[in-house]
């Protein structure tokens, strides 16, 4: 950019970011930035992220950060905005290059040495400047040369599905790709984007192994990378394509690859950042029912953005954060799905292509379903931190049914009266009836009147409460409240009713039974403190105390707070006070071990989700029709000393227990403490005798051993030491730290899906959520992140409603320019998600390029390699890249013939499962075994098998036999007689007899 093109606020700092929303960011006071402009964010720490300008608004710029805005602090920050905008050197250097998703190198090569600078966003190529495709393309692959042509300039996508082998064709076409006659000239450009290490490494050693690097230019962006890269990535590529086409004069193949959805079975349990437990499709549909374009519709996939009233969830990125559901989906669910099962108890049912954060050692990385397998460690919260609240007894009591009536204080009523002049006048304003006193000189009122009443008096519930002299409900006992909120006490008497009690809401009683005496004090006395009612005991016929409270008020206020999900809201001392009571009423501490036992599966997964609320991880095991979770090690020494037990033998046994115990599998730390220990003591010189026993130094890095935190903490702690706090140290500490347990996967299996659909919820900025018992999934699209961050009107499925805009500004990039030698084709790889075509991208993508290739699950089921399915199959320019002098003159007629049998093939296996083959005439069961044939000989190739276009159309040819000749009515006759094998091998032999005679 020119010096006087620059904005003259270029180079200039700005600390006035007014918002943060995703990964976004609005910086006030700016003026002149420009759409792209390159802006340096730096934060209080020195960290310096990148990112551009996505909307210049009048005195303000709306800047996306490819790393996420996670710990900016809008105060301090620094924003600079460059002048630049966001720009990639190019050079015929590349060629042989492997680059990340921004476009530098990662193969330990030397820097590029740049033969220009070119800006990633281009732009599509002007209509009237392009010249029409028309020179073929050679795959190697007989399904697209043969029946779906690709032509240079073209723009030719291929859609596939989870766990079908785009990845292996994709390295296959980039391998054997070449414009027969041209090979000198050719290149090809790969990005892939939203990978794993594994398919990183999986590229890079087809490409190099096989020499088809020399050629190529690879870009990889990895699931790991921010999201926002994934954007960028696509655009780099097509700059360098550009470069190689237009500046360089060679043909390039672009292939880029890939976009993919995850989704949860109903019952899936995520935690919200306010503490509740809810089932995904309960969000979903209560999304639905507020949409503001009137919701889904039955078997529908559409997304809801910008829903208001699901609650935020608890994310992932190193911690909890909190993030917003900002869209919601609802897909008709597949045939098969994956049953993950992990030593904690967990299982879920997920799509084979949802994502889990697993541990290796390079760090966290997120991993597909179907790829997970037993061993793998997987990410799951320790400590699960909410939003704090004890809730009031008058709001537990409002949200029941029942009529309970309030007895307020004589100061309420003259607080009343002096606020509206008498009491009569603000029951009459109020709209609530004026009773005449009772017998004792006193009024009551129903629950919701006296709520309605307070708000004119009181600014707290808590103030309310205070008001209350007592409670009633159908003439039984009063209660009155020692105060507005359950405390400790009250919350141990809750886990002891939970754990060996009874609740009855229609008869109205709470009632708790045991043999250890210092447990039922406690639960009478409590009760008559904090409630003023007294307990009535009896024993049952096997002679155990049972104490009773009868009261329709209690018997729902008990209802509330023993269940596990209200206290998981409540602060630790109360969560923690709860848990007391359970242990103490039906857990047992033995064997250094505490164990809780409930009947319950799912109020098992809720026990385990109140110990997260401790930082204690847990086992959940199924013994004979009960279930107990079972804490070990060091977690149960620390939770016995934080339980305020009472029961005598459990609170002697809980304060002999030991912390010097030996460590659970979850006191694991990340495996990559072991290798990061190791570039460190290299680097800075440190021997592992300094650190500790040098044999368990080296174990520990060699991967043969896994460390303690508590080890791991020692290690770091010595080497803060030895040299000081530096970066990799501090990267050490917090994964000795680090709010995390790996949870080891022990079963995966695919399974038959239950249910008619599956869910889904998009979280920004961090794209995870925290399901059932503290696990970290995955979710969302980089698209539809920003898109919700901007809080833009959404199209389908919560993309933006520009997203046809934005394709075509990567897809408008292909093609032949008049004057010009060199063109670019592009083969975008689409995953659908459960191999629904009309998903937005690829149904979309459809309309923007001139054709598609379709891949086949039952195909590949059957061990079709490629399963490429030539009948949805389709290349719009196909008859303008083949015929003579091109591929060859009788190819056209050939891929008709070929298209009409195997059509016919098809058709005819439908019937057969039917009516049985042998109901068939002599001609079905020919173009049956030509279906068969044609599927087992032309589509199935080898993965390293490279078919030139002669060899394709002769194979077609060969298959054509098969058929009656009066049945090729497609292929004109002088074709026949030309490339028949009859006719052909006739003529073979004639022209023998002839050189012999």
């Amino acid at each position: 950019m020119a010096e006087s093109e620059r904005p003259e606020d270029a180079g200039k700092e700005y600390t006035t970011i007014s918002e943060i929303s995703g990964p976004l960011m609005v910086v006030e006071g700016v003026e002149g930035a420009k759409y792209g402009e390159v802006v340096e964010v730096e934060l209080p720490t020195g960290e310096v992220r990148r990112g551009q300008v996505l909307e210049a608004r009048e005195n303000a710029a709306v800047v996306q950060v490819f790393e996420g805005t996670s710990g900016i602090d809008a105060t301090s920050t620094k924003v600079r905005f460059t002048g630049e905008t966001l720009k990639i050197p190019v050079s015929t250097d590349l060629l042989g290059r492997i680059l990340n998703g921004r476009g530098e190198p990662i193969d330990g090569g030397p820097e590029i040495v740049p033969e220009d600078e070119l800006d990633i966003h281009g732009s599509p190529i002007n209509p009237a400047a392009r010249k029409y495709p028309s020179d073929f393309i050679q795959t190697g692959i007989s399904a697209i040369d043969g029946m779906n042509t690709l032509v240079r300039g073209q723009k030719l996508p291929i859609f596939s599905g989870s766990g079908l082998p785009h990845n292996e064709l994709a390295a296959q076409i980039a391998r054997q790709a070449t414009v027969p006659g041209e090979e000198e000239e050719f290149a090809v450009v790969f990005a892939a984007m939203g990978i794993t290490h594994e398919e990183a490494a999986f590229f890079r050693r087809e490409f190099e192994e096989t020499g088809a690097l020399d050629r190529a230019v690879l870009i990889l962006n990895l699931a790991d990378d921010p999201a926002m890269e994934r954007i960028i990535t696509p655009r780099i590529a097509l700059t360098i394509a550009e470069y190689l086409a237009f500046e360089q004069d060679m043909h390039v193949l672009v292939i880029l690859t890939d976009m993919t959805n995850y989704c949860f079975a109903p019952g899936t349990r995520v935690i919200t950042a306010s503490g509740d437990v809810v089932e995904i499709d309960e969000i979903v549909e209560r999304a639905v029912e507020t949409a503001v374009d009137g919701g889904l519709k039955e078997g529908s996939t559409e997304v809801t953005v910008g829903v208001t009233d699901v609650k935020t969830l608890a994310s992932w990125n190193g911690d909890l954060t909190t993030n917003d559901v900002v869209a919601v989906e609802k897909i008709e669910a597949p045939n098969r799905a994956v049953r993950v099962k992990t030593r904690s108890g967990a299982e879920l049912v997920v799509s084979e292509d949802h994502k889990f954060l697993v541990d290796t050692e390079d760090g966290p990385r997120m991993v597909e379903a179907s790829e997970l397998k037993p061993g793998d460690e997987l990410y799951s919260v320790r400590e699960l931190r909410v939003s704090e609240r004890v809730p009031t007894y008058l709001e537990l009591l409002l949200e029941a049914e029942d009529e309970f009536y309030v007895h307020p204080t004589e100061e309420f009523e003259e607080a009343v009266a002096e606020r509206y002049g008498s009491l009569a006048e603000a029951c009459r304003e109020k709209e609530i009836p004026y009773r005449a006193r009772e017998a004792k000189g006193r009024r009551y009122y129903e629950l919701s009147e006296f709520a309605r009443l307070a708000t004119a008096v009181t600014e707290s519930v808590d103030e309310a409460t205070e008001y209350i002299d007592y409670v009633t409900a159908g003439g039984r006992k009063k209660v009155r409240f020692a105060s507005p909120r359950p405390g400790e006490e009250v919350m141990y008497v809750a886990g002891l009713v939970a754990s060996d009690g009874t609740v009855d809401t229609d008869r109205g009683f709470v009632m708790f039974s045991n043999t250890e005496e210092e447990l039922l004090s406690a639960f009478e006395e409590i009760v008559a403190e904090e409630f003023a009612v007294d307990a009535l005991e009896t024993e049952n016929q096997n002679g155990v105390t049972m104490l009773r409270v009868n009261s329709r008020v209690l018997a729902r206020v008990f209802e509330r707070l023993a269940d596990p999900k209200t206290v998981l809201k409540m602060p630790r001392e109360l969560v923690a006070a709860y848990l007391a009571g359970y242990v103490d009423g039906d857990g047992h501490l033995k064997d250094g071990k505490i164990v809780i036992t409930t009947a319950d599966r799912e109020r098992a997964g809720d026990l385990q989700l109140l110990l997260k609320r401790l930082g204690v991880p847990s086992v959940l095991r199924e013994r004979d029709g009960v279930y107990d979770v079972i804490v070990t090690g060091h977690d149960a020494a620390e939770l016995a000393e934080e339980l305020p037990l009472r029961h005598p033998r459990k609170a002697k046994a809980a304060a002999s227990m030991s912390p010097g115990r030996r460590s659970s599998r979850f006191d694991r730390v990340s495996r990559r403490f072991g290798r990061l220990l190791r570039e460190v003591r290299r680097k800075y010189g440190v021997r592992a005798s300094d650190l500790g026993p040098s044999s368990t130094i080296s174990q520990i890095e060699s991967g043969e051993r896994r460390a303690t935190r508590r080890l791991a903490l020692r290690i770091v702690e010595r080497l803060e030491e030895i040299v000081g706090d530096v970066e990799e140290v501090r990267e050490l500490r917090r994964l000795a730290e680090g709010n995390y347990v790996l949870d080891e996967v022990v079963e995966v299996e695919t399974v038959e899906y239950e249910h008619d659909y599956l869910y889904d919820v998009t979280v920004i900025p961090d794209h995870t959520l925290v399901v059932e018992n503290g696990i970290i999934t995955s979710n969302c699209e980089a698209l539809r992140e920003i898109s919700a961050a901007r809080e833009e009107v959404p199209g389908r499925r919560g993309y933006p409603g520009y997203m046809y805009t934005d394709l075509a500004t990567i897809y408008e990039r292909a093609g032949c320019i008049r004057g010009r030698k060199g063109s670019i084709t592009q083969m975008p790889i689409l995953t659908m998600p459960h191999d629904d075509i009309t998903h937005p991208i690829p149904d979309l993508t459809g309309y923007i390029t001139e054709g598609q290739i379709v891949l086949s699950r039952d195909l590949h089921r059957r061990g079709i390699y490629p399963p490429i399915d030539v009948l949805p199959s389709l290349s719009r320019l196909m008859d303008e890249g083949i015929g003579p002098g091109k591929t060859r003159e009788d190819h056209a007629d050939l891929a008709n013939q070929l298209y009409a049998a195997y059509a016919e093939g098809r058709d005819l296996r439908d019937l057969v499962a039917v009516v049985g083959e042998e109901a068939l005439t002599e001609r079905d069961r020919k173009f049956l075994k030509f279906a068969d044939e044609f599927e087992q000989k032309f589509v199935k190739q080898g993965r390293d098998e490279n078919r030139d276009i002669e060899e394709t159309l002769d194979l077609g040819w060969e298959l054509l036999s098969i058929l009656p000749e009066r049945e090729l009515k497609r292929v004109s006759e002088e074709y026949i007689k030309k490339y028949h094998p009859k006719y052909r091998e006739k003529r073979e032999e004639g022209e023998s007899e002839e050189s012999e005679e």
